[in-house]
């Protein structure tokens, strides 16, 4: 609104509030000249219009761009009308055009309500602002609706802004669905000409010029193929011959599973090698043929050997003609060697199974055994024409079970996925198929340019002891920067050997580390060796960790003391300290820590006068300690007035950030720090977490205290019921 800018600015704030939002939105730079906010005016909006109040442990930096993304999404499902109010309604302005510039991450909910609805103009704004992707509560959609979810996948990601992909909270994926979206966020594409993509074209028409410039190839390298296959691929794209064609991808038309994937080398002898193309290089790698037995007795099997036997007279010439960088040409059709029944050992890979000859297990095809009908359509052929295009950065799978097919999908996919940064899998079920994700983690890692840097894996039950799979993972990707596990029980009963310890846990770059472990006692040596063999760690945490003997658990303490001088984030959860006294203190004095949290580890449980005041003092001599998190550790009236010394004019304390939740912290208690604070004068504290005390036993007592902490420091409470609390504790018991 150019005629808006030479207003005075008391005439425009006068203005302001009686814009409707596409208005609003349009003057905001005008605004902004004059020294004006609209933001109260947005968060006005947002009370009256989405009714709901933003999490409280949230802050709200832009209340207009958190209003316009609400409102795209709410409009885009059809949950708000904006025709029920006159500040939302305007016939000049498109509600899902006008919005979707503030929308940075686009979620899609249950049926993709609305998707087929988006037009051009609204994608090309999501394509510019979208940077991430969220798929909530899916389910089962028409054809036509995925038809246009993929071309939306295929815009945003491959043509867009889309770094992340998160799929969460699908307890029954669609197995096509999850197949199309997998897919595109890995890269891959299915040109269709009965819908082209303006965006290819373009690009089609861009390669093509250059490609009028290059030398073609030389004839004799053609003619090694067949020359029903070389007319086919003239008749379709003439240019791919001299250009050479990116390789044969995804299709996303589902297809019997049974019909491709598995390379029948049956043709060659097992000594020869052939040259592969490495995803992303131009480098070419050399890869054993192995010979593979074809599935029988399934339809269409021998259409499935003329595939394979195709794609392996493709491969004879895939290093000539072509040439491409991102040639995938045997992307998908590389066979693990092991059968279904086969079982990883984390030290020496594959063990044979107890039903296989030692000499059959190397020629076990991968899809010998198939899955049940409805999951057979889950792999797909790769025809002329589908191609690699841009990728995500992250993807997260959290709460959606992966079959065997599935998760064998998957595992395709990311063996190439060099572009993937951060992979998040949390609640899968993947039960022994957490075997077939290290096998692909570990092809992952051997590729050129591979990025992967942070891992993180949780689920109900593992399968393998959670220090042995941290040791594999980190022997495999030694770069990789952040590793999380997380686990509730451990699902094997064979007494450990010898020869199944795993060995010492080698140098590496990790700067975070998380494991949440089973209940059965940890071996305290694995433990001790990957805090060792990690210098660089800046970040640590341990939840649940059950050790032997108190010794153990000082042992850890002692080496975090010495070895991991970078550390300055520590968080243990749920870990019985009591005795640990000596150790923590000395830990408080040989490190650079920022960050401390001892949560629900029984800290203050015995000694605690003497234990106290070590405590306080090694913190009143440290100055690098911000935030200090103490939530459940029985710190009662005693220890929080204590703390209240950190806050002295001689002290070095640092702590702006304190969390003494779940305390057993009396009115009395609370009353008692907050005077002991007023007399220390300006202090450091900004912020004092004080939820699920009991502060119910005398309210009035509690209100003084809490009045007094206003003017020192922003306080987090709440209406805890302890009496309650109580009660549910011992009814289940």
């Amino acid at each position: 609104m150019p005629e808006t800018v030479g207003l005075p600015a008391v005439v425009l704030q006068g203005i302001l509030p009686l814009l409707n939002i596409y208005y609003l939105e349009r003057i905001e730079q005008a605004a902004v000249k004059k020294g004006l906010s609209t933001q109260s005016i947005w968060c006005k909006l947002w009370n009256d219009v989405m009714k709901s109040k933003p999490s409280r442990f949230g802050t709200v930096t832009c209340w207009r761009k958190k209003f316009l993304e609400a409102f795209f999404h709410n409009v885009l499902r059809g949950i708000l009308n904006v025709s029920s109010d006159e500040r939302l309604n305007d016939q000049r302005f498109s509600p899902l055009v006008h919005s979707a510039r503030h929308v940075s991450e686009l979620t899609i909910c249950n049926k993709q309500q609305g998707v087929s609805e988006l037009t051009p103009a609204v994608l090309e704004c999501l394509a510019r602002s979208v940077e991430s992707l969220k798929f909530l509560h899916l389910r089962s959609s028409d054809q036509a609706t995925q038809r246009s979810l993929r071309l939306l996948l295929h815009r945003l990601i491959h043509h867009g802004q889309v770094k992340r992909v998160s799929l969460l909270s699908w307890p029954s994926p669609d197995i096509n669905l999850l197949v199309l979206i997998l897919s595109i966020s890995a890269g891959f594409w299915q040109k269709q000409t009965s819908c082209p993509c303006t965006f290819c074209l373009k690009k089609t028409l861009n390669d093509n010029s250059q490609v009028l410039q290059e030398k073609r190839p030389e004839k004799g390298l053609l003619q090694s193929s067949s020359s029903a296959d070389l007319s086919h691929m003239h008749s379709k794209h003439n240019v791919e011959e001299d250009m050479g064609s990116q390789s044969a991808l995804l299709s996303l038309q589902p297809l019997n599973i049974s019909h491709s994937v598995v390379t029948d080398c049956s043709d060659c002898s097992s000594a020869e090698t052939l040259p592969r193309r490495v995803p992303g290089s131009t480098h070419c790698k050399k890869a054993t043929c192995q010979k593979s037995s074809l599935p029988t007795n399934t339809v269409g099997s021998k259409a499935a050997s003329t595939s394979r036997k195709n794609l392996i007279s493709g491969s004879d010439i895939q290093g000539s003609i072509r040439t491409e960088p991102d040639d995938l040409y045997d992307f998908i059709f590389s066979v693990p060697s092991m059968g279904e029944g086969g079982v990883l050992n984390m030290n020496q890979g594959y063990k044979e199974s107890a039903k296989e000859k030692p000499s059959e297990v190397s020629t076990v095809p991968l899809f010998d055994d198939l899955p049940p009908v409805e999951e057979r359509s889950i792999i797909s052929q790769f025809p002329d024409g589908a191609h690699r295009f841009r990728s995500v950065r992250a993807l997260n799978l959290h709460n959606v079970p992966l079959t065997l097919s599935s998760c064998r999908f998957l595992c395709h996919l990311l063996r190439s996925w060099v572009s993937l940064e951060r992979l998040t899998m949390a609640y899968n079920d993947l039960g022994a198929n957490i075997f077939l994700i290290v096998e692909a983690l570990s092809a992952l890692s051997r590729c050129p340019g591979c990025s992967l840097s942070m891992f993180s894996m949780s689920d109900f039950t593992t399968y393998v002891p959670t220090l042995d799979l941290a040791n594999t993972i980190l022997t495999t990707f030694p770069s990789l920067q952040l590793l999380s596990l997380s686990y509730d029980l451990e699902n094997h009963n064979e007494k450990e050997t010898s020869e199944d310890i795993p060995a010492e846990f080698k140098e590496n770059q990790l700067k975070q580390l998380e494991i949440r472990f089973p209940q059965d006692p940890l071996p305290v040596g694995s433990l001790i060796s990957v805090l060792k063999a990690s210098t660089l760690l800046l970040e640590l945490s341990l939840d649940n960790a059950t050790f032997s003997c108190t010794e153990d658990l000082k042992c850890v303490l002692h080496t975090l003391a010495e070895h991991n001088k970078a550390l300055r984030r520590l968080s243990f959860h749920d870990m019985k300290m009591t005795d640990m006294h000596s150790e923590i203190v000395l830990l408080l004095n040989s490190s650079s820590l920022e960050e401390i949290k001892f949560s629900f580890c029984r800290l203050f449980e015995r000694g605690t006068e003497e234990f106290l005041s070590a405590f306080v003092d090694a913190l009143r001599k440290n100055p690098s300690v911000k935030i200090l998190k103490l939530c459940g550790n029985r710190l009662g009236n005693d220890g929080l007035t204590a703390l209240a010394d950190l806050y002295n004019p001689d002290s070095l304390c640092s702590i702006h950030y304190l969390d003494v939740s779940s305390n057993c912290i009396k009115p009395e208690g609370l009353l008692h720090f907050a005077k002991k604070l007023e007399r220390c004068g300006k202090i450091k504290l900004k912020h004092l977490s004080i939820s699920q005390n009991l502060l119910d036993r005398d309210p009035v007592m509690a209100q003084e205290a809490l009045q007094s902490l206003e003017g020192v420091c922003c306080v987090v409470s709440d209406n805890w019921d302890s009496a309650q609390a109580f009660a549910d504790h011992v009814s289940v018991m």
